[in-house]
């Protein structure tokens, strides 16, 4: 009996992101879709997305098992046909304790790229404090700032890469999200917010569980010199509202990565907007936010494209 995608997603074992990525991306699979166009999944479907995600954690790739039919899927899991694109060497298990003298790198690390580079090294060791050291040193380097703009951002960017292209697993963008979400809901050392600061109520809508923009944004506003009240992910707009009038906030932002275009998300972002007062401002940024700038013209909203764009969104709304 066909299932949603809710359910999909806990059977096989895979996020509804990851599906959806799959579906888009790699035409891993055509779900049927109901009049009110939600998808489902069929029995045969689910047992291709458990095949799916068995072969691309044991080294195969997406893009080369993607098409092949169940059967082929199945044949190939059983190892008796050869893998269609030759998979890189990723390590089942982390391959042991490393010397901290070896975590050491024969030149310090002054470059953004270099600090990237040592940071996706550490991850595919599965080494959490080899991580966590370059990027505290990026931001000794490079500042605050810096580390944000130049080494957290692209870094989030090429592990993604990795991951949908075979070479980094998911567990290895588990460890760099968890590590950066971390470092980024630790204050900067010494860093005393003004007093009279600006406030910025920072969130997610409801539905929206991507984390890691809305951290940059609090990380970002904070270097500011904004105070910040961060409710993290996945909260309804009415709670966001409430929490932003109870403290008297300067502005409210929210971080929108995906879907792009939601109808339900596209009602939420309104409803924002008529909630809290017109002298209160609202940004919205991420990646989905431009999808959603179209669907609401002329709607009091700061959309924002970039941490360049929100910095001088943050700039104008200061006090």
């Amino acid at each position: 009996m066909p299932c949603p995608i809710q359910l999909a997603s806990k059977l096989s074992g895979l996020s509804q992101h990851v599906i959806r990525i799959w579906e888009r991306r790699y035409s891993a699979l055509s779900p049927s879709r109901t009049c009110t166009n939600r998808r489902m999944y069929c029995d045969e479907a689910v047992k291709r997305l458990k095949l799916l995600k068995m072969l691309t954690e044991n080294g195969h790739r997406i893009g080369g098992v993607a098409r092949l039919s169940t059967e082929e899927l199945e044949q190939l899991a059983r190892g008796t046909v050869p893998v269609a694109v030759p998979a890189p060497a990723i390590p089942a298990d982390p391959t042991g304790p490393v010397p901290a003298d070896d975590l050491v790198p024969q030149n310090p690390l002054t470059e953004p790229e270099q600090f990237i580079e040592a940071a996706i090294s550490a991850s595919k060791r599965y080494d959490c404090e080899g991580l966590r050291r370059a990027l505290l040193q990026a931001r000794l380097q490079l500042g605050q700032r810096g580390m944000l703009h130049q080494v957290i951002c692209p870094l989030l960017i090429q592990v993604g890469s990795n991951w949908q292209q075979g070479v980094m697993r998911p567990s290895h963008e588990h460890i760099t999200t968890a590590v950066i979400r971390e470092l980024l809901l630790t204050p900067v050392p010494g860093c005393q917010t003004p007093a009279h600061a600006p406030e910025l109520v920072v969130a997610t809508p409801s539905g929206e569980l991507h984390e890691l923009g809305a951290l940059i944004v609090a990380a970002s506003a904070r270097d500011l010199g904004w105070y910040v009240t961060y409710l993290g992910p996945n909260l309804p707009v009415e709670d966001i509202a409430a929490c932003a009038m109870a403290r008297q906030a300067t502005a409210v932002a929210l971080s929108v990565v995906y879907p792009e275009g939601c109808p339900a998300i596209v009602e939420k972002l309104r409803l924002m907007r008529e909630l809290l007062p017109a002298t209160m401002r609202f940004i919205v940024g991420g990646r989905a936010s431009e999808s959603y700038r179209v669907l609401l013209p002329g709607v009091a909203i700061q959309w924002v494209k970039c941490l360049h764009g929100l910095d001088e969104a943050l700039c104008k709304n200061e006090r």
